[in-house]
């Protein structure tokens, strides 16, 4: 398609709504629905839910989000659509169905550039954000590892956002362009830690971790630790004082149509 979706009409044609009230939406051959795993609270308490785009093909077989994202083969109009397509079903989803805690959606920068670009889409989400019964507090717009052609464009859309009232975490903190560079530019609300980091302080290399973790307190953000997926991991992710905790130990992602609102504290 060599059009990017911009009004509410243009997004909605590619919406299918099941007859329990889950969204999905169909993008040329792909069909995409929402996944939500659990982000909680350093205490343990329930702080909310990343949602996660599943993909399938025509032959029903789910691919995997990246490389699909960076693939050098889809063009800037399907990045920016799907990505935009995805925030829609997400929000939807997570209003009918869960609306506890916040919401972390997915942007890629690509996205989060256009959409700086557009101040009627920036304020159209806003509005459907309340239509929807949400508060616009609720929502983290999580920007992606991938690299950007312009940084400064970059950190002044999500400059736009946070004006607007939401909120703005890096994803896979150590990964790609998510360094301690974007950081300082972006001054984020939330670092999210990639679990690589987790995994090398586990195995005797604590330095990049316990560096970010004091520029995070520097930027006054908060620490997402990911890649809690045992016990072991779960006892360092305490002892080491992050915020929130993300991983299979906390929860595995659920499609929406299989998620469980009940949430036990851990």
């Amino acid at each position: 398609m060599a059009k990017i979706l911009r009004t509410r009409d243009e997004l909605e044609q590619y919406l299918i709504q099941s007859e329990a009230g889950y969204y999905s939406a169909r993008y040329d051959s792909y069909l995409m629905k929402s996944a939500f795993q659990p982000i909680v609270s350093a205490s343990g308490q329930l702080f909310g839910y990343e949602a996660l785009l599943r993909i399938y093909d025509e032959s029903g077989f789910k691919l995997k989000t990246e490389p699909f994202f960076s693939s050098e083969f889809m063009n800037s109009y399907d990045r920016i659509n799907i990505d935009r397509l995805a925030r829609v079903i997400h929000l939807r989803n997570f209003a009918l169905f869960v609306s506890k805690g916040t919401l972390f959606l997915n942007m890629t920068p690509i996205a989060a550039v256009d959409l700086d670009s557009q101040p009627l889409s920036q304020q159209s989400f806003i509005d459907r954000v309340h239509e929807l019964g949400l508060s616009i507090d609720q929502i983290y717009f999580e920007i992606l590892e991938h690299n950007c052609a312009c940084d400064k464009m970059l950190v002044n859309s999500l400059r736009s956002l946070q004006e607007l009232g939401a909120r703005i975490a890096i994803d896979d903190y150590g990964v790609n362009a998510s360094s301690e560079s974007r950081a300082r530019n972006v001054k984020p609300d939330i670092i999210k830690v990639d679990r690589s980091l987790l995994a090398d302080y586990i195995n005797g290399k604590p330095q990049e971790l316990q560096d970010v973790i004091q520029l995070a307190r520097e930027l006054k953000a908060r620490v997402l630790l990911e890649g809690i997926e045992d016990y072991r991991a779960f006892v360092v992710a305490k002892q080491l004082g992050v915020d929130y905790l993300q991983g299979y130990f906390i929860g595995r992602p659920e499609l929406v149509n299989y998620i469980s609102c009940q949430f036990e504290p851990i």
